[in-house]
């Protein structure tokens, strides 16, 4: 979802040493991870549903054919040149 790096959490935890303390910081970053892990799943069941209705599983199965149509299309015209 993000894209952090090595060096940005470094310098997250860092901070976090610094502002929250030692003692503190694993209580706090488990209350993270659980948060965001919560915001993950809600937003990949809203997807899911979004999904469904719309019909997204029909849709790439119709562009999946097309594009094979195309692809099947373009050889044939190869072969016959």
């Amino acid at each position: 979802m993000f894209q952090i790096g090595f060096f940005e959490i470094l310098i997250i935890l860092i901070l976090g040493l610094v502002i929250i303390g030692p003692t503190r910081l694993p209580e706090v970053i488990k209350i993270i991870l659980k948060f965001y892990k919560r915001i993950e799943n809600k937003f990949s069941s809203f997807k899911k549903d979004i999904e469904e209705d719309v019909g997204a599983d029909e849709l790439k199965k119709d562009i999946f054919n097309e594009l094979r149509m195309e692809e099947l299309e373009k050889n044939k015209d190869l072969k016959n040149d």
